[in-house]
């Protein structure tokens, strides 16, 4: 009797646990008598009021703010310009989520939802919050989610990127222009200075100089300017806190630097320095595959009210190391010298040169200069002639003269290069 006893209540206790799974279970496997499924996450005509998005997750938090009319900036990196493209991809995927189902409105039951995955606020200003959503884990294609401090959790169709991380959202671009724009540029070498112009985007480049034995190498020329077009920041702090950094001192001890000059007559001055590697103890051989080197990046414009001028007053940016090293540092790696004239050069160091224990012989630099000063002006050639006025790189085209003109003596300019 008893044994039938146990029997019984233990199919009955059996039943009672089916059932009970079964009720705990429902919201996950039927549908819902809910008014929200089928409808969109959020009303699309609040995004007209919305100036202001706030985003948390693990402890980050990143916001991006409406400054004027149409500057969306991020307030928790340096009011740096934010990545607009990024920002509307989050609305579009937030404009096209439906509300496929509700999960759950147990208290006991949200934790398995690991709703930690990002809080995103819709606001019109810093107090006034339009719309907030919390995300949880993903399920299948969407992500499950609850309204603001609200305990009903439901799945959304879509499975936004929460990203709270604000260097994420700044655009890292802090500088560009197009390669046909560049008309001139002036290089800081290791023996002078030295430019390259041209007249116009489909033109080769020529020397600054009106007689120049040096042939501009225009496939490194354009080269390089491609690398420059877009000039972008890894890394960001307040400058003044980098100054006092060792890391910034040490790479003020090697830089490289160039100027290019627009169409429109801006220069832009491109500064550059990076930390040395450190040199290998004694009877250790350095590493095939060193640590990339810390390499600050330093822009400015001839242009007073320029807003990078600015902004690199108050900030040091970090670049990659590859854009320091394509700065040349030789005239080799951006002309060439004709063939007939490195000869030239050649025969006349061996007919100049010393006896052993004299004065060397005149440098190629020297030679150079010698046939620059002995070559006769030709008066129907074009001159062209630069000037240096602050920032800017001017170029000035003198055409020959006009047969029966008088030639004019121009005043000295102490500032003509």
């Amino acid at each position: 009797m008893k044994l039938r006893t146990l029997v019984i209540v233990a199919a009955s206790l059996a039943v009672a646990t089916s059932v009970g799974y079964y009720i705990r279970n429902a919201s996950l496997t039927t549908p819902e008598d809910d008014p929200l499924i089928g409808t969109k996450v959020f009303d699309q005509d609040i995004l007209k009021d919305v100036k202001r998005v706030e985003i948390a997750k693990d402890g980050e938090q990143v916001v991006v703010e409406l400054e004027g009319s149409n500057n969306w900036v991020v307030r928790s990196l340096y009011d740096l310009p934010a990545d607009f493209a990024k920002l509307n991809t989050l609305i579009r995927d937030l404009v096209e989520s439906d509300i496929s189902r509700k999960i759950t409105a147990r208290e006991d039951r949200l934790g398995r939802l690991d709703l930690t995955q990002g809080t995103l606020k819709l606001m019109s200003g810093p107090e006034d919050s339009l719309f907030e959503i919390t995300y949880g884990k993903s399920i299948n294609s969407g992500k499950a989610f609850v309204f603001g401090h609200e305990k009903t959790a439901y799945l959304s169709s879509e499975s936004p990127y929460i990203d709270a991380s604000s260097s994420n959202w700044a655009t890292k671009t802090l500088y560009e222009f197009q390669a046909d724009e560049v008309a001139g540029i002036q290089f800081s070498l290791e023996d002078g200075d030295w430019g390259v112009r041209r007249d116009d985007k489909d033109k080769d480049f020529v020397s600054t100089l009106p007689v120049d034995v040096r042939i501009p190498k225009q496939t490194e020329i354009t080269s390089l300017i491609g690398r420059f077009t877009n000039l972008r920041f890894t890394e960001v702090t307040e400058r003044a806190v980098e100054e006092e950094n060792q890391t910034w001192k040490d790479a003020q001890k090697n830089t490289r630097s160039l100027k290019l000059t627009l169409f429109s007559g801006e220069t832009i001055t491109i500064e550059m320095s990076q930390q040395l590697p450190p040199e290998p103890a004694e009877g250790e051989e350095a590493p095939t595959s060193p640590t990339p080197s810390v390499t600050y990046l330093n822009l400015s414009s001839s242009q007073a009210d320029h807003a990078i001028n600015g902004i690199m007053g108050r900030l040091a940016f970090q670049a990659s190391s590859y854009t320091f090293t394509g700065i040349p540092l030789e005239i080799s790696e951006v002309a060439d010298l004709p063939a007939e004239d490195v000869a030239a050069e050649t025969e006349n160091a061996a007919q100049v040169a010393p006896a052993p224990g004299n004065v060397s012989a005149p440098s190629i630099e020297e030679v150079v200069e010698a046939v620059v000063e002995a070559e006769p002006k030709d008066p129907n050639q074009t001159e062209i002639k630069q000037h240096i006025d602050g920032n800017s790189v001017i170029f000035e085209v003198i055409p020959p003269k006009k047969e029966g003109e008088e030639e004019e003596t121009p005043a000295e300019d102490p500032e003509e290069n």
